[in-house]
């Protein structure tokens, strides 16, 4: 069994420790990620950042996810990060982290949901499971991240 709550003070060592598990994010990523949960913990007043933790029974944080309306749209809602630990992926805890994400989108009004990432083949096992929810890829921006390093953008509508 799992549980989806807010982030906590005391799981952010944990946070940071699936998304480095994941392989996939370079160390300054995870620094920016971890900005964003540092804003969300330091000023649980803003509404810019909503970072979540799937948690086991035994109290392992097993998959993170913090998402946020784009302030220059009327219902538009960003997914900033996505991690599952590594030795939990293929659980569908992913699955479960991004139904309670879309929940909480529509529960605050939102219609679509818009998800970039990587074009990298590191990145594959991402874009495979973005399609498998049912998000289009959108469009894809040329050497945005790199050389051979484009932006993928994925969108969710919500429903």
């Amino acid at each position: 069994m799992s549980r989806i709550r807010e982030i906590g003070t005391a799981d952010r060592n944990a946070v940071r420790g699936l998304i480095e598990s994941s392989g996939v994010f370079k160390p300054y990523e995870v620094d920016v990620a971890m900005e964003l949960v540092d804003v969300a913990l330091a000023r649980p007043e803003q509404d810019d950042y909503h970072p979540f933790v799937l948690v086991e029974d035994d109290g392992t944080v097993a998959a993170y996810a913090c998402f946020g309306k784009n302030p220059m749209t009327k219902s538009t809602f960003d997914l900033y990060w996505l991690a599952t630990r590594a030795d939990r992926m293929g659980k569908g805890y992913g699955r479960k982290i991004v139904a309670f994400v879309e929940e909480e989108v529509r529960r605050r009004g939102g219609k679509l949901l818009v998800i970039e990432t990587s074009s990298k083949e590191s990145y594959g096992a991402t874009q495979e499971f973005y399609l498998k929810i049912g998000c289009t890829l959108a469009a894809t921006l040329p050497a945005y991240y790199d050389e051979g390093d484009d932006k993928l953008i994925y969108l969710k509508a919500i429903r």
